[in-house]
């Protein structure tokens, strides 16, 4: 039988130099070819091998990835094997003749489909593979709905003792009970990133004070999200969309910044159940206020360039930072707040 993964011989092209073109997809096929392609594949350092990890826990969806449009290795059940084809095996790690087949992503890549018994266990050796051949930890975790009722359980056990912490932690699941979100909040050590796509109960309160002191945090349910919540919030970006806060919970969070609090925000945006009162959310604040024809450039840390028309403009009395707020009109449940200088040096 032929194997779909020859390495080729290049003598006359420098070994690193092949590797570097060949890209993440490339280093995970070589890797596969045998036990010395694998050793070369480990040892390589280069750009094919400087990417963001991202582990997808499903359903449906488990995979190892490097971006949304680029998959390096999928899992499936055995059951769901095509039986008009002959599926090649590999190792992976320390599971032998794993079932394999080659698939076309988006654009020109390919990338493996993997088959094992039990989900789970292939998810998490796709992940210590991951890890093994370019060298670094996950840096994403993504938590879906539960399939086995031990799924989040196992998904956190496995972060905790291959790599303890992870960097992001994306999750977009109904929870069965309030307790499924409490879990993944206390039992997942993420240090930069969090976004949730969650819907609790109505009745849903965290059981402990969740990690807000990171760098990004996006909860797109936050409803249940009270005062105490948003004044431990200590991040660069913040995204807050179904909040059920007043305009008068939006002034003490402003004040609060104002006297040094949540010293790190560069973006809060907020959409809340009910309209906001800008005289509410201002009173007590000495302003500047811009009309609509006043057009202000904001580039954020990806470079990515919004234009701010108008707003409500104060500073900080401590260090003159400079803060424009824009509520975009009556009846408006639309809040931002943007602080200067942005990351290019532009200044309101």
């Amino acid at each position: 039988m032929t194997n779909p993964f020859r390495l080729f011989s290049l003598p006359l092209i420098p070994l690193k130099q092949v590797l570097d073109n060949f890209g993440p997809n490339g280093i995970i096929f070589l890797s596969l070819c045998s036990r010395r392609s694998k050793n070369i594949a480990v040892s390589y350092k280069g750009p094919s091998k400087d990417v963001r990890l991202t582990l997808d826990f499903g359903p449906g969806l488990e995979s190892l990835e490097v971006s949304n449009t680029n998959t390096l290795l999928r899992v499936d059940k055995t059951a769901n094997i095509p039986t008009d084809e002959t599926m090649e095996t590999v190792r992976i790690g320390s599971f032998e003749k794993v079932p394999v087949r080659i698939e076309k992503g988006l654009g020109e890549k390919k990338h493996l489909i993997t088959y094992w018994e039990d989900r789970m266990t292939g998810v998490v050796a796709i992940g210590d593979y991951g890890r093994e051949i370019f060298n670094r930890d996950i840096y994403e975790v993504r938590i879906g709905e539960k399939q086995a009722e031990d799924d989040h359980r196992r998904a956190a056990e496995w972060v905790k003792n291959s790599q303890k912490t992870i960097q992001s932690l994306d999750c977009n699941f109904k929870p069965k009970i309030d307790n499924d979100l409490d879990f993944i909040l206390e039992n997942f050590k993420y240090t930069h990133t969090l976004v949730l796509y969650v819907r609790p109960s109505e009745q849903y309160s965290p059981a402990k004070l969740p990690n807000f002191r990171i760098d990004s945090l996006y909860i797109y349910i936050s409803f249940w999200i009270k005062q105490d919540h948003l004044l431990t919030m200590d991040c660069k970006y913040i995204v807050l969309e179904g909040l059920k806060l007043s305009s008068r919970d939006l002034n003490v969070f402003l004040k609060h910044w104002m006297a040094g609090g949540c010293s790190k925000l560069k973006e809060l945006r907020v959409i809340t159940g009910e309209s906001i009162d800008d005289r509410i959310v201002l009173e007590g604040l000495e302003f500047v206020e811009r009309g609509r024809d006043v057009e202000r450039v904001y580039v954020d840390e990806d470079e990515s360039h919004r234009t701010i028309k108008g707003g409500f403009d104060t500073k900080r009395p401590s260090d003159d930072v400079k803060v424009t707020i824009n509520i975009e009109g009556e009846n408006s449940r639309f809040f931002m707040m943007i602080v200067w200088p942005d990351f290019v040096g532009n200044s309101y």
